[in-house]
């Protein structure tokens, strides 16, 4: 292995972010944010105590300074990540799901309030490739910033795919996850459509070949090369002996990855109740229409109801966390569907039955309320808002 100057930031930093009690996390103790235990647990460490001491000198510092604030020059590779941040915040209000996206992960967030006991107190990044059979979930891998531990399976962003955040700028082909959609936050940076390519041909690569062993272990070194392919690609070189600081680098983003697998975990368990049905055939269209925009659908085991039809007796009602539940009534060979809709959030929820621009049924329910609606085989779209900007615009063509 070639001698080179140690990787920036030190692999302690990255671990220290990304799995230990971090900024982040103590923020997040201080915020009310996490749970009674986590929250125990941090209070009682070490860096607790010493963030608590850090907060009051800087307060004091900042006291202190205030009066004679001078403005300081800028580090000429501070001034440019901060560029090329806020060039990628063009694309913040881009709609979420497309292939090539990559994506922001700020939050956990599971299917039923509760399932983990666990908070991320770094963001973390996912390069969206394609959506999986379950509803609501996408394949693609794990994206970081730290480009001189880019390694042979490492896609490394280059200025042709700006702009991108600079901390999402090497996409982990060693590291691919399932995301459940919930948790995608904003878009931070979009491969075009030969780019995609060139990742999945690495992607490939990665699945049926070994890295050489011919090729120089360089540490910090990006070179451009080709897939087996022919597609370029600009990537790190192959790890060497265990003292290369990308194991250990590797094996850290392996295990921050869980915070996105386990979520998806989650998910997938929660999809595979529906029953092989008619019936159940429609709700697992109504969830994977959901999933398509980014939003979730749940199936829950409805409560045994007295004259209930015999064929709908096993069907769960579908829930659209924190604002309603749908209710299959009806459902037949001509393609009528009746449904029940109850408002079960804070909010009233209006709900319109659409066949293209004309709006067929519309009900408006208030809180803890129910309506009915139904379409049939040319109904197009079955659309949920509520008065603070959700909406769930659910496609019926072809149900």
């Amino acid at each position: 292995m070639k001698k080179h100057a140690p990787l920036s930031p030190a692999i302690e930093e990255i671990e220290q972010r990304l799995l230990g009690i971090s900024d982040g996390l103590l923020e997040a103790v201080e915020r009310g944010e996490a749970s009674p235990g986590i929250a125990e647990t941090v209070r009682r460490s070490p860096e607790w105590h010493e963030y608590q001491v850090r907060i009051e000198e800087e307060r004091e510092t900042a006291q202190e300074s205030a009066a004679d604030a001078r403005p300081l020059a800028m580090p000429e590779h501070i001034g440019d990540a901060i560029r090329r941040r806020v060039a990628a915040r063009s694309l913040s209000k881009t709609p979420i799901p497309t292939p090539g996206q990559i994506v922001s992960i700020a939050k956990i967030i599971t299917p039923r309030s509760g399932q983990l006991d666990a908070i991320m107190t770094a963001p973390l990044y996912v390069l969206l490739d394609a959506p999986t059979d379950a509803p609501a979930l996408w394949h693609g891998w794990l994206v970081a910033g730290e480009t001189e531990y880019a390694g042979w399976w490492d896609f490394v962003l280059q200025e042709e795919d700006a702009p991108f955040d600079p901390d999402a700028a090497m996409v982990q082909l060693w590291n691919p996850v399932h995301l459940y959609l919930p948790m995608a936050g904003k878009v931070v940076g979009c491969l075009a459509a030969h780019r995609l390519q060139a990742v999945r041909s690495l992607a490939a690569d990665f699945v049926t070949s070994e890295a050489p062993k011919d090729v120089p272990v360089w540490p910090g070194r990006v070179a451009m090369r080709l897939t087996t392919s022919s597609l370029p690609v600009a990537t790190g070189s192959p790890l060497g002996s265990s003292s290369d600081p990308r194991h250990r680098y590797q094996d850290v983003y392996f295990e921050a990855a869980e915070a996105i697998r386990e979520p998806a975990r989650l998910a997938l368990r929660e999809m595979t109740t529906l029953p092989s049905t008619q019936a159940g055939v429609l709700l697992s269209r109504l969830i994977a229409a959901a999933g398509r925009i980014a939003e979730v659908l749940l199936p829950e085991p409805r409560v045994a109801v007295a004259m209930n039809a015999e064929d709908q007796a096993d069907t769960p009602d579908l829930i659209w966390p924190g604002i309603a539940r749908f209710r299959l009534l009806e459902l037949d060979e001509a393609g009528i569907s009746r449904i029940e809709v109850t408002a079960i959030g804070a909010e009233p929820v209006t709900v319109e039955v659409m066949q293209g621009s004309l709006v067929e049924d519309h009900v408006k329910i208030m809180q803890g309320s129910v309506g009915t609606l139904s379409w049939d085989k040319d109904s197009t779209a079955l659309v949920l808002s509520t008065m603070v900007d959700r909406r769930l615009e659910l496609s019926l063509t072809g149900m």
